[in-house]
Order: C-alpha cells, then sequence, then structure tokens
C-alpha cells in the first residue's frame, strides 16, 4: 500500500515541478520589453572617435543591470537595437531609417560621436523621438532649436575652454595658437575659446587643416607659436605630432594641449596606420603636453546608484575587454555611456509615473506627443550619482560637470587638478613639469634695450669733465689772484673770465649729453627738458668760449687794419709834402748855404727814419676798453638767445624711440630676444634749426680762422696773448668743423661712438685753449719774479680803490694829458726816423754828382787828419758834420738856421 502511495506520488511531484517551470517561463515571457535604438562607432578602427570598442560593452553592462534590478523599471526590460555607424554621417543617416521604420517601435535613440549625433539629433524630432548621446562634445550640439530633443552626457567640448583660459592665465600666457581640423565639432570649440580668450585679453591666432597637417604646422613655426591647442581627432592628432617632431616644435619653447578622451597610449602609431615617425620620436614630441577633459570616472569611494564606485566599474569592463584599455578606443567614455543607459531607464521609470491612466509607455508611437513630452520633461530633469560622477542636464541639454587636468610625465598621465565652471574654483595639484625651471613663455620675449651710454664710458667722461672743472676754477683763481702781473693785466682777465665760464660750461653739458646712460635713468616726461638743456649749454658754453677768442682777433684784427691806414694816409701826406721838398731844398742849396742845407738834412733824416715806426707803436701799445671785448661776445650770446628760444617755442624738442632689428642677447637665450632703441630728441622741423646753427656756427668758425691767421703778425700790448688765442682758434675751429657733420650724420644712432666723439672733442678744445691761455702765463709768473714795475703797478691799481671821487676826476684828467704828451713824443720820434730814412736814401742820388762829390770828400779828408780820434764814421754823418762846418752864415738866415737847428736838437733830445 505505502508503495502503491510512493507510486502515486511520483506524477504529482514531476506535474508539481513542471507548473513550476512553467510559472517561472510565464513570469519572463510577461516582461514587458522597451525597446530602444543605437547608432555607435564601435569597431576596431573606429578608436579615434569617442564611444569606440569600449562603449557597446559599458552599455550592455548598463543593461543587464538595470534589468536584474527591481526597484527601477519592474515589469519591463530593456532591449538594444544598435548599429555600427564607423562615425559617417551618412550611413548613420541609413541605419536610422532602417531602425525606425523596422518594428519593434524605438522609444529613444542612442548616439556616439558628434557628427552621428548631429544627423540623428537633427532628424528625430519628426518622429518624437528623444535623443541621448554618450560620446558627441561638439559645440553646435547645444543649440536647442537645431536640436529641440538632445542630450548627451559627455559635456560639450565648450566646457573645456573655461579651463584652458584659466591655464593661460596661471602660467601668464597672454598669446595662443589654435591647430583645428575642419570637422564641426573643431571649428564650433575654436571659435568659442577665441571669443573667450579675446574677452580676457588674450590674443589668438588660428590654423586649419583637412587630411595633412603639414602646411598647418609649417605655418605655426613662421608664426612663432609657442603655446598650441590642437583640437582634432586622434588619427590626425599623430600625424600633427609626428610632423611637431619634423619642425622642432616641440621641447623646452612649447607647450602643447590636447584632447583628454584619447587613449592614454594614443601617441604611439598602430602598424595598420602609416606614420614617418618612430614610436619612441611620438614619445619625446608628446612628453610634457596638457590634455582637457570633463571628469569621465568618479573617484569618490561612496558607490553610484548602480551600487558601483567608478574605479569598481573600470575594474569591471577591463574584465569584459581583450584589448589592453590603454589602447581601447572610447574607454575614457566609457562611464559616460554606462550612465547614459541609467539615465534612460530612469526617465523611462518617470515617464510612467507621469503618465495618464490607461496610458502606456511601451504604447508610444511615432505621432504620440503626450508621451514623447513627458519623457522629454523626464530627462530634462534627471539627476543621480553615476560612476562617471554627478549626472544632470542644462536647459541646452549639456552635461553640467568639472573638467579634469592632466600632463604627459615620461608616457604616463599624471592629473594636475580640477576645474568647476559653475564656481570658477580650480584645485590645483603642483606637479606640473616643464623642460625649463618654469613654464615658457608664450612667445619670443623681445625685450626693450635702450641704447644708451655705457656706464664705464659715461663714469670716464664724467671724471675728465670733473678734471676741466677744477681746471677751469684753479685758472679763475690764477687769474683774480695774479690780476696786478703785466702779463695777467693787460691780457683782458676779464674777457678770459668769459673764456673760463663758457670752457666750465661746455664740460657740464657732456653730464647731461651722456644721459641716459647705462645705469643712470631720467624721467620720460621730463626729456624735452634734458633736449634743450644740453643743447642750450652746450651753445651758450661754446659761445662764451669760442667768442672770447673770436673778440681777442677781431680787436686786434681791426686795430692792425686802423693802424695800417692811418700809416698809409700819413705817408701820403709826409710824401706829398716835406720829402721831396727836402730833397729839393738840399740839391738847390748845395752850391749856397752850407748851414741851411745841414739842418735840412738833420730834420728830414730824423723824420724819414721814425715816423712808421713811431706811428705804429703808438696805435698798438694803446690801452682797449673791455667793452669791445663784451660787446662781441654779447652779439654772438643775443644769438644764440634768439635761436633756442625761436626753438622752444615753435618747434620744441620731444622724445621719439628709434628702432632697429632684433638682436640675439649676450647669453644665447633662444626665448629671448633685444629690441634696440635709441632715444632721440626729436622735432617736426629738426634739420632746419640744426641746419641754423651748425651754418652760423661754422661761419663763425672759419671766420675765426680767417681773423687769426691775417692777425698773426700784430702783436697788441694789452691783448698779449693773442698769438696763442689765434693757435686755440685754429684747434677749435678745425675740431669741431670735424666733429659736428660726422656726429650729426655718420653715428648719430650709435650712443656710445657718438657721446664719446662728443667728449672728446669739448673736452680736447676745453683743455687746449685753457692751456694755451693760462699755461704760459703761470709759467711766466713762475719763472719771472715780482719786479718793481708790476709792484708800482699793483700798487697804483690798489691806491685807486682808495681816491675820493674829486681826486678820481683829477686822475683821470693826468691821464689824458699823459697820454696827449707820449702821443706828441712818438709823434716827434717818428719824424726824425723819417727823416734819417730819406736822407740815406737821397745820398745815393748826391754822390752822382762829381763836384759835390769831391767837395765832401776833401772835407772828410781834411777832417780825419784834423780829428786824431773821429767820433762818427759812417758816410751819412761826415758828409753832415762837413756840411756844417763848411756853411756860411747870413745874417737873415743864420737866426733861421739856428731856430730850426734849436727845434731839431729838441726833437732830438725828446
Amino acid at each position: 500500500m505505502s508503495v502503491v502511495a510512493n507510486v502515486t506520488s511520483w506524477p504529482l511531484l514531476v506535474l508539481a515541478f513542471s507548473f513550476l517551470i512553467c510559472m517561472v517561463a510565464s513570469a519572463e515571457k510577461h516582461l514587458t520589453e522597451l525597446h530602444i535604438g543605437g547608432i555607435f562607432p564601435m569597431e576596431a578602427g573606429s578608436g579615434g572617435w569617442p564611444g569606440g570598442q569600449a562603449c557597446l560593452p559599458a552599455v550592455q553592462m548598463a543593461l543587464d543591470d538595470i534589468n536584474q534590478n527591481e526597484e527601477i523599471l519592474s515589469g519591463y526590460r530593456l532591449v538594444l537595437h544598435h548599429y555600427n555607424s564607423k562615425c559617417q554621417p551618412g550611413l548613420a543617416a541609413q541605419q536610422m531609417y532602417e531602425l525606425l521604420y523596422k518594428k519593434p517601435v524605438k522609444l529613444m535613440l542612442l548616439a556616439g560621436c558628434s557628427p552621428v549625433t548631429t544627423v540623428v539629433a537633427e532628424a528625430a524630432p519628426v518622429w518624437n523621438l528623444v535623443v541621448l548621446s554618450y560620446g558627441a562634445s561638439s559645440p553646435a550640439l547645444s543649440n536647442r532649436y537645431r536640436f529641440p530633443t538632445l542630450f548627451r552626457t559627455h559635456p560639450s567640448a565648450n566646457m573645456q575652454n573655461p579651463t584652458r583660459i584659466k591655464l593661460f592665465e596661471k602660467f601668464r600666457w597672454r598669446r595662443i595658437t589654435i591647430l583645428q581640423s575642419v570637422e564641426e565639432v573643431f571649428v564650433s570649440t575654436a571659435r568659442d575659446l577665441e571669443e573667450q580668450c579675446r574677452e580676457r585679453g588674450i590674443r589668438v591666432e588660428r590654423q586649419s587643416f583637412y587630411g595633412d597637417p603639414t602646411d598647418a604646422v609649417k605655418a605655426l613655426v613662421r608664426q612663432d607659436a609657442r603655446i598650441i591647442v590642437g583640437l582634432f581627432y586622434v588619427t590626425e592628432a599623430r600625424r600633427v605630432l609626428c610632423q611637431a617632431y619634423k619642425h622642432g616644435l616641440y621641447g623646452r619653447k612649447y607647450v602643447w594641449f590636447f584632447i583628454g578622451w584619447y587613449a592614454d597610449t594614443w601617441y604611439i602609431p598602430p602598424k595598420d596606420e602609416f606614420i614617418n615617425c618612430t614610436a619612441k620620436q611620438m614619445e619625446e614630441a608628446a612628453q610634457y603636453h596638457f590634455t582637457t577633459e570633463s571628469i569621465m570616472l568618479s573617484r569618490d569611494k561612496n558607490p553610484a546608484i548602480s551600487g558601483m564606485t567608478g574605479l569598481q566599474f573600470q575594474s569591471r569592463l577591463t574584465e569584459m575587454i581583450d584589448t589592453d584599455p590603454a589602447n581601447t578606443g572610447g574607454f575614457p567614455e566609457a562611464p559616460l555611456a554606462y550612465d547614459a543607459i541609467w539615465a534612460l531607464a530612469l526617465a523611462f521609470n518617470c515617464t510612467m509615473s507621469s503618465l495618464p491612466e490607461n496610458s502606456y509607455l511601451e504604447e508610444f508611437t511615432y505621432n504620440d506627443t503626450i508621451i514623447a513630452n513627458r519623457l522629454f520633461e523626464c530627462v530634462k530633469n534627471t539627476q543621480f550619482k553615476g560612476v562617471s560622477g554627478q549626472v544632470m542636464f542644462s536647459d541646452s541639454g549639456d552635461r553640467i560637470a568639472r573638467t579634469q587636468i592632466e600632463q604627459m610625465q615620461d608616457g604616463k598621465y599624471v592629473v594636475l587638478g580640477y576645474y568647476d565652471t559653475t564656481s570658477q574654483r580650480l584645485d590645483w595639484i603642483d606637479k606640473e613639469l616643464f623642460f625649463g625651471k618654469g613654464p615658457p613663455p608664450d612667445a619670443t620675449i623681445i625685450k626693450e634695450s635702450l641704447l644708451t651710454v655705457s656706464k664705464h664710458l659715461y663714469i670716464g667722461v664724467f671724471i675728465l669733465v670733473v678734471i676741466g672743472l677744477v681746471l677751469a676754477i684753479a685758472s679763475f683763481a690764477f687769474n683774480v689772484y695774479y690780476l696786478g702781473r703785466s702779463i695777467v693785466r693787460e691780457s683782458q682777465p676779464q674777457c678770459n673770465n668769459v673764456l673760463i665760464a663758457g670752457c666750465a660750461l661746455c664740460s657740464l653739458s657732456l653730464v647731461l649729453m651722456g644721459l641716459p646712460a647705462e645705469g643712470v635713468t631720467f624721467p620720460r616726461q621730463s626729456f624735452s627738458l634734458l633736449c634743450h638743456s644740453r643743447i642750450s649749454i652746450l651753445m651758450v658754453g661754446f659761445t662764451f668760449a669760442y667768442g672770447s677768442m673770436f673778440a681777442k682777433v677781431w680787436i686786434v684784427h681791426r686795430m692792425g687794419a686802423n693802424e695800417n691806414h692811418e700809416l698809409a694816409s700819413y705817408q701820403k701826406d709826409e710824401e706829398e709834402g716835406s720829402p721831396w721838398e727836402s730833397i729839393r731844398l738840399l740839391i738847390t742849396a748845395m752850391v749856397g748855404r752850407q748851414a741851411l742845407v745841414a739842418a735840412a738834412l738833420r730834420k728830414f733824416s730824423t723824420h724819414a727814419y721814425g715816423s712808421i715806426i713811431a706811428r705804429r707803436s703808438y696805435i698798438l701799445n694803446q690801452p682797449i676798453p673791455a667793452c669791445k671785448f663784451y660787446i662781441v661776445i654779447a652779439c654772438l650770446f643775443v644769438l644764440d638767445v634768439v635761436i633756442i628760444l625761436s626753438w622752444i617755442v615753435f618747434d620744441p624738442l620731444q622724445r621719439e624711440e628709434q628702432r632697429f632689428h632684433l638682436q640675439d642677447p649676450s647669453d644665447a637665450d633662444d626665448d629671448v630676444m633685444l629690441l634696440p632703441i635709441l632715444e632721440l630728441c626729436q622735432s617736426k622741423h629738426q634739420e632746419v634749426w640744426i641746419g641754423l646753427i651748425l651754418g652760423e656756427k661754422c661761419l663763425l668758425l672759419v671766420f675765426g680762422l680767417f681773423l687769426a691767421y691775417e692777425s698773426r703778425k700784430f702783436k697788441l700790448k694789452y691783448v698779449n696773448d693773442s698769438r696763442l688765442v689765434g693757435v686755440a682758434i685754429y684747434n677749435v675751429a678745425i675740431l669741431s668743423l670735424v666733429t659736428g657733420p660726422i656726429v650729426t650724420l655718420l653715428i648719430r644712432s650709435q650712443a656710445d661712438a657718438n657721446f664719446a666723439f662728443v667728449s672728446f672733442t669739448v673736452l680736447l678744445c676745453t683743455y687746449m685753449s685753457l692751456g694755451l691761455v693760462f699755461v704760459p702765463k703761470m709759467l711766466h709768473v713762475y719763472r719771472v719774479p715780482y719786479v718793481k714795475d708790476d709792484n708800482a703797478a699793483a700798487v697804483g691799481q690798489h691806491l685807486l680803490t682808495t681816491l675820493t671821487p674829486s681826486e678820481q676826476k683829477r686822475y683821470d684828467q693826468l691821464m689824458v694829458e699823459n697820454t696827449d704828451l707820449k702821443r706828441q713824443i712818438d709823434l716827434k720820434e717818428r719824424k726824425i726816423s723819417e727823416c734819417r730814412q730819406q736822407l740815406e736814401k737821397r745820398l745815393k742820388d748826391v754822390n752822382l754828382m762829381n763836384g759835390y762829390g769831391e767837395f765832401v770828400n776833401n772835407n772828410n779828408s781834411s777832417r780825419i787828419s784834423e780829428d786824431e780820434n773821429p767820433t762818427y764814421s759812417s758816410p751819412t754823418t761826415l758828409t753832415t758834420t762837413a756840411l756844417i762846418e763848411v756853411q756860411p752864415t747870413e745874417t737873415g738866415q743864420e737866426s733861421d738856421f739856428d731856430e730850426d737847428s734849436s727845434s731839431c736838437s729838441n726833437e732830438i733830445l725828446l
């Protein structure tokens, strides 16, 4: 009975087990399927685009996790229908139509790269479909009017631009260059980056290419690009990096920015990709480049909505793929693809709970706007913590996320920091490395190098200027202290003081002429004052120094010319009167009264011999008032003042920069070039003013040379140094005439040579002028003792200062009388000298007469015989004596002879 019972129980157990299996199968069969369509670039060759090989396993992982989670879409099962678009827009459009027109109805579309997302998102609103992209970063996709139903878990490429700008500002780069491919995603990103940079005052230059980047890289070299932002896919990035290596666009002077969603070893070219660079070369060129990319993997240790952390997801994904993650396309974007499926599932879950009664999500059709609108709102409001971080969408459908900054260091990416666009906060780790000591400059540094006078030259000239000033002070002290000595008193000491002042001013002008010098700056706002000051001081100093010497030779020349004129007039008068008349009387009286002949001969010879010499001595030894010299100097000074004031008022000098070609620095720094700048004093019509000044000074110099040469034989008692002054004028004129054109026309742009040439000329002229004028006087004072006449003159000079006004008036009258007496004495001596000279000349003619010759010889013989010791032996004296002794006297004429003889004797005694 028990056996029967056991036998009858087996069918029941089998039946119960079969029923249980059927119940489970029936439960699975009754899960409602929600179909979604996907168009992904997922083949091995498409690793250059976001959303490649690693993204499809991430999507499958998300579908499995959601379908196994009973808290989300309970009673529903997500089913994916996907195609491989190869990131080709045309192929993607065809695949989208196949997805839409083949059953079942798709509730939502998933897309990968930007070109495919553009095509799908632009057409999807026709079928009331929401598009969710996990790999599109094109800024153009943020246009809600063009893409009204698009959302993306991949942040827009524009989200990285604020981060890039933050880095530019951190490293003080104010000039960047963008190298982009011609795809729309990169064109839009480059345009947005350029706009933001210009708002921050950063200069931007752009270069684009299609396919081959060789020409674009050459353009970067020509532009001297240093900070380069590359916007292109990874296959193009390898070509760009290879060309950068070939053209030397890497290393210490350059910094590259690449997109961060490349694989970690993207720079190593695959075997099937022909690139004419080795892996080692590519690694060398990629060293220390920066990448910026939105955070795609959360580092938070707290689990996400799926129950995994970001690192756990990455570890799980690594086990699912067969290739090295570093060489797997789309591996960095895989967390975004995983979170996109979760966002889709949460949106479905939200939509089902918000649908009206008797309306179900699975009943969606492409004409159902109610479910489409509810689904759109749910996606828009979706917010959760995913493995890529906090997932939320902006009004334009863009993912809001932080940006991660990395740098390639020795073949590995090192995280340098994070930037939050919303709060503008940069979290920096300070792990950046560069080839040099710090970040390279954004361009070749152009350092302005003022072409100033070298420090050593300026100091040397300054010392010589001080020496010149000491010499000038010493000369002035000598001039004042030894004023009582005749050699100083008779050299126009007041005029020499003006010479000293001029030499001092010329020397002081060199101190201003060398500014600005190395280590000696001058305010730019006062540069105009400096320009006029140094020119004015040099002009006035030259006028005082050279003008004082010019005044001396001018006065000497004028007095010499006047003296020659007076002597010529005097000689003419004498020739018309007394000389021939005396000869006539002499010849007539030879046969008559001998006493009268003797008197006439005596008077004639004395007058002819001494008249010229006495007249010359009188003229050249007269005192010269100092005001004559002052008038000449004052005229030259007034002319200079008029020119200087006119220049300042009508055309003032201003600071002007003359720039020269760039030069390499002495320390051979490739990042620095020197821009030589010469600061010049310039006015609008400067050539006119310079020509006016040089013309006036050149005429003065040439005229001074002429006067010095013409007056070289004149020697005035009261300008006793006129010959030395003439020598000084020779030196000053020659040096100035040579220096002026050379400095003005040839070496104006050479600061050191210009200053050295001018300084040498000015100092040499100063030293020589002071030396020629004062050194001989100093030597004379040193060698010659203080004689009585100098002492008397000094005493007299001292007594003059103690006279009362009435005594001073009487003294002046006595001086006038004394001068008149001296003039009369000189006139008498001159007459005696002229008579003697004429007598000697006429006696030769008288000797032609035979009778007279015998008479003279007989009388001379008798005279010699009578006088044993003759005193006079010259023919003139003997003849005169003989004539006087044998001359008969007459009553009437004797008195006349005696009177004339007495007068002549008196003249001779005087």
